[in-house]
C-alpha cells in the first residue's frame, strides 16, 4: 500500500514538472525589450509603417510621444512563436535609437498579433532576434497616431 502511495506521489511529481517545464511561457513587453533598454536614453524612434497605399516614415524625437510609443508597447502580452506564414496587412518596422549605443532595438509589428523583436548588440547573437504571438488585446493607437 505505502509502495502505491510514493508510486504515485512520483507520477504526479513528474507530470506536474513536465507541465510546468513545457508550458509556453508568456512574457510583457517590459520583459522582453524595456527591461534591457535606458527608456530615459532613448534619443528617437524611426517608424516605417507598411501597408496597401506604401511605405511612410516617421521619425519620433519628442520625448512625450517617445514615452507613450513605448507605454503603448509594454501593454503587450507576448508568448514565443515562429514567425513563419505570418498573414497581416499592415506592418510597422520601429528602431529604438539610443543617446550612447544609436539603434538599440528593432521592432516589427505585424498589425496587433504578432510582434518580432531585435536586439542590435546583444551580449549573445544567438538570441539577438525573437517572435512573438501577442496574447492580449493590445492596441496599437500611439503607434498608428504618429502617420496621422
Amino acid at each position: 500500500m505505502k509502495r502505491l502511495i510514493y508510486l504515485a506521489a512520483a507520477v504526479l511529481i513528474v507530470i506536474g514538472l513536465g507541465i510546468f517545464y513545457f508550458s509556453p511561457k508568456t512574457f510583457t513587453f517590459k520583459e522582453a525589450v524595456l527591461d534591457k533598454l535606458d527608456t530615459n536614453n532613448v534619443a528617437s524612434i524611426e517608424i516605417i509603417k507598411r501597408d496597401q497605399q506604401g511605405e511612410h516614415t516617421k521619425n519620433v524625437t519628442n520625448s512625450e510621444e517617445i514615452h507613450e510609443i513605448l507605454n503603448s508597447l509594454s501593454a503587450a502580452n507576448l508568448k514565443k512563436s515562429g514567425s513563419s506564414d505570418i498573414q497581416f496587412t499592415e506592418s510597422y518596422w520601429i528602431t529604438v535609437k539610443t543617446n550612447d549605443e544609436g539603434r538599440a532595438y528593432g521592432i516589427t509589428l505585424y498589425d496587433s498579433d504578432y510582434m518580432h523583436t531585435f536586439e542590435y548588440d546583444a551580449a549573445a547573437p544567438k538570441n539577438a532576434s525573437r517572435s512573438y504571438k501577442i496574447t492580449n488585446d493590445f492596441d496599437a493607437a500611439a503607434i498608428r497616431n504618429v502617420f496621422k
